[in-house]
């Protein structure tokens, strides 16, 4: 009944997205305001048995990029998409229909002027990300807030056990761009 909701398996779904006001600290900086606008696109791989039901969406490209006038641009991109798990879209609700998505996020983030000068950093996500909205009523989602579960330390990407920035908060919003 509710699967005819679903997005079948096989299909590429584009987003747009955007995240205002992030609070992005540098440790030796403090905490920046950055705006990140930019987009994602997922790929429907398989279902989910459990529970009243879903399917598992596969991260495929994504990218976000905030202007500052202290680190230039600052992008966060998509890593290694192999390694990543895969992001489930569960059916919650019956009446009326109710959906989680729970994004999974492996990525990279570059600072175009690092504090100090010298060439661009290149940093990366200690754990997995999870951005998630738990009240979605449709999927795709159209101005849907996804919001970040718990803040995200950053690493230089040689130097993984040296914690250098973190984001705080990502209020993102997203909607389906076909």
């Amino acid at each position: 009944m509710l699967l005819g909701l679903l997005p079948p398996i096989g299909l590429e779904i584009p987003c747009s997205c955007y995240a205002v006001d992030v609070p992005f600290e540098v440790n030796v900086l403090g905490i920046f305001r950055l705006d990140f606008k930019g987009g994602w696109k997922v790929r429907v791989e398989g279902n989910i048995r459990e529970g009243l039901g879903g399917v598992k969406l596969k991260m495929i490209g994504y990218e976000w990029t905030a202007d500052s006038p202290v680190l230039g641009r600052v992008t966060i991109s998509q890593a290694d998409v192999d390694t990543t798990p895969l992001s489930p879209l569960e059916i919650t609700s019956t009446l009326p229909p109710t959906f989680r998505n729970t994004m999974l996020l492996d990525f990279t983030v570059t600072i175009e002027k690092p504090p100090g000068g010298g060439p661009r950093w290149e940093l990366s996500n200690t754990k997995t990300a999870r951005l998630m909205n738990d009240r979605l009523t449709v999927y795709p989602p159209q101005g849907s807030v996804y919001q970040l579960q718990e803040p995200i330390d950053l690493a230089h990407l040689n130097a993984r056990d040296t914690i250098v920035g973190q984001i705080h908060k990502l209020p993102m919003t997203v909607s389906h761009n076909p």
